[in-house]
């Protein structure tokens, strides 16, 4: 299988020539450090999104080089292939949420957690304004009507399958809505297509990681219509939104390898949790920067809220991610903690 091209680096502008502008200068993320010294390796995320701050982060700060590591981050515009990826040994590692790998693992394609990089939501729901409008909805409407607003709607996902599918159809169901029949969900692809979606008005909402809708509201083009960074919806308290996955056999074959990567990664969390969003926002511009300043330091805020100081995922955030997928029919049974999460990296 060939390695799955990805397109990193986005730049939002404005409307349709957004995405357009952004082929052409995502290619950032897919340039390694030189050094020959390094071991090469491959990671995968779905999406370019501030979900993702511990890769970057650990990039532009070197902390992979410090391990001893030459990344290779992959963008598989949406869950699934940044999965399928590890699993057929064409990358080391996902940068994944238990929603998209748990499934995976109840059929039988056996992987593990060895670190939590977020364990709350970072998935919000943005409402393109005249909807909103129409639909007399604010931020600060009850969760009840904003989920019962989502009724009739055309509603922006990455693709079926991925977080942001499973959690609009979660929240429909949550509203006593049928999801195949009470609005219509697409998928649009990786979160700059998303994103201009909403702003050219295509769809009446999106589902999308942090800062992407954001960017958008900012605009004045829509409204955050769930904040889940925040907690609005009691339903998601925690989750198991990012976490560092790999496959039992890369473990057992490559323990120094699952060290040096958790080691930078952990180094990246540090640097959240220790700085205001301010001088989070910095060594992120290379990739993030067209955001404008204020927009990406409001979603590096959001995004540290977020971020394991740990590195475990609790049982509790494992049942509530297990509640989404169950509810979904997208696992018929429960696992175990100890069957899908292995801590003994974080132990050094």
């Amino acid at each position: 299988m060939a390695k799955i091209q990805g397109i990193p680096r986005r730049s939002f502008l404005t409307g349709t020539a957004a995405t357009l502008a952004l082929a052409g200068t995502m290619r950032f993320n897919r340039t390694a450090f030189a050094a020959t010294t390094l071991q090469k390796i491959t990671v995968t995320q779905a999406v370019t999104s501030l979900a993702f701050i511990q890769n970057y982060l650990a990039r532009e700060l070197g902390y992979f080089k410090d391990e001893g590591l030459d990344v290779e981050i992959v963008v598989t515009n949406g869950g699934g292939p940044d999965v399928q990826a590890v699993i057929s040994g064409d990358a080391a590692f996902t940068i994944n949420d238990g929603a998209q790998v748990l499934p995976a693992f109840v059929r039988g394609l056996d992987m593990r957690c060895i670190m939590a990089t977020l364990d709350k939501n970072l998935i919000n729901v943005s409402m393109e304004k005249e909807t909103a409008e129409r639909l007399g909805l604010t931020p600060d409407s009850p969760i009840e009507d904003k989920l019962a607003g989502l009724k009739g709607l055309k509603i922006g996902i990455t693709r079926p399958g991925s977080l942001t599918w499973q959690l609009a159809r979660f929240n429909l169901a949550k509203a006593g809505l049928n999801p195949d029949t009470d609005a219509t969900i697409v998928g649009l692809g990786g979160g700059p297509a998303v994103a201009a979606a909403l702003e050219n008005k295509d769809v009446d909402a999106i589902y999308i990681s942090v800062p992407l809708g954001e960017r958008v509201v900012h605009a004045g083009k829509a409204i955050t219509l769930i904040d889940n960074s925040s907690g609005q919806d009691p339903n998601l308290p925690s989750f198991m939104m990012e976490g560092l996955w790999t496959t039992p056999e890369y473990m057992k074959g490559n323990p120094e390898t699952c060290q040096a990567m958790v080691n930078a990664l952990r180094k990246a969390s540090r640097f959240v949790l220790e700085n205001d969003p301010k001088t989070i926002s910095e060594p992120l511009k290379p990739v993030f920067g067209a955001l404008g300043d204020e927009v990406l330091e409001i979603g590096a805020g959001m995004v540290k809220e977020a971020v394991s100081a740990s590195g475990q995922f609790s049982e509790e955030t494992l049942d509530v991610t297990q509640n989404v997928l169950l509810l979904n029919k997208s696992i018929a049974g429960s696992v175990a903690l100890d069957d899908v999460f292995d801590g003994q990296f974080l132990k050094s």
